[in-house]
């Protein structure tokens, strides 16, 4: 690792979730790509009224349903090849300085006309991606119109101006067209889920997390490990964790943690470091500010 920033990207809370929730923003500003449409399969058309809400229940077809409480489990719904992933729960940011960098509750009200309460985001090598998100009031804006697949109904969320579909269940899938069939293809068995964070996860306690994620070292994400996996909570006394697991951790960064270990508690930072096989974690534990802090520094 020669440059300085690329570290960030796991490290610096600020550069993680400006980076990476780009995936969880994206039904803001909709997913695009082709959405090799033709007259043989065009979406049928909707009945204009798009600021009607109607329940889950009124959607013919199958419904998603699947454990969704983790990054984990969110991984376990998505096709090979996930280079990023990261999961937050919403529920768990009110109140909290998060909820100005990630969102709450409300914050995809525009879209669905519902509370989402936990959100997912997966992206891939070639720019793809989709999301997951759960709504406890089973309710959405009426779509445009629908496209069925394998007894699921796809349902189109613009006039056909962008390639951007849900299916609803427990939870919502969102993304573009072939994304999303490939979604359908691994809950249905025909395809694989992706298994490539399944060593790092094993060693991870997400349970009460306001945050996670996971990432693979490619071209596109310069990081300093094979993988990592983050996640974030707040603890009862008010304080912030944040847990990293790293595979492979290349020296220059193992140095630069302990260089920053040595005098943490100045800092009102409380380091643990511990290694097993080719897997370091390192949990700092502070107040918000002081933790945003602590992980500029590690950047540095």
């Amino acid at each position: 690792m020669k440059r300085k920033d690329p570290a960030t990207k796991n490290q610096k809370i600020l550069a993680v979730f400006l980076a990476f929730t780009m995936l969880l923003s994206a039904c803001m500003v909709y997913f695009s790509g082709d959405s090799n449409k033709n007259s043989n399969d065009d979406p049928s058309s909707g009945n204009g009224e798009e600021n009607l809400i109607i329940s889950f229940s009124q959607i013919p077809g199958k419904q998603v349903n699947h454990k969704f409480n983790s990054v984990a489990d969110g991984l376990k719904m998505s096709p090979e090849g996930v280079i990023s992933a990261t999961y937050v729960d919403l529920q768990k940011t009110t109140g909290t300085p998060f909820e100005k960098i990630l969102g709450n509750v409300k914050t995809m009200d525009t879209l669905y006309g519902a509370d989402v309460t936990k959100r997912y985001g997966a992206g891939y090598a070639d720019g793809s991606g989709f999301e997951l998100h759960q709504i406890p009031e089973q309710k959405i804006l009426m779509p445009w119109g629908t496209i069925p697949y394998n007894d699921y109904y796809l349902l189109a969320r613009t006039n056909n101006t962008h390639d951007v579909w849900n299916v609803v269940g427990s939870p919502v899938i969102l993304g573009p067209r072939q994304t999303i069939v490939d979604v359908i293809d691994v809950l249905g068995g025909n395809i694989t889920s992706t298994t490539e964070y399944n060593s790092l996860l094993s060693q991870a306690n997400p349970e009460g997390s306001i945050y996670q994620e996971v990432i693979t070292k490619t071209n596109l994400t310069d990081i300093p490990a094979d993988q990592i996996y983050t996640e974030i909570k707040k603890l009862d006394d008010g304080s912030y964790r944040q847990t990293s697991l790293y595979l492979n951790l290349e020296s220059e960064f193992t140095e630069r943690i302990q260089t920053l270990q040595a005098n943490s508690t100045e800092r009102g930072v409380t380091y643990n470091v511990t290694t097993s096989g080719d897997v370091t974690k390192l949990t700092i534990t502070s107040d918000f500010g002081s933790l945003l802090n602590e992980t500029q520094l590690l950047s540095e």
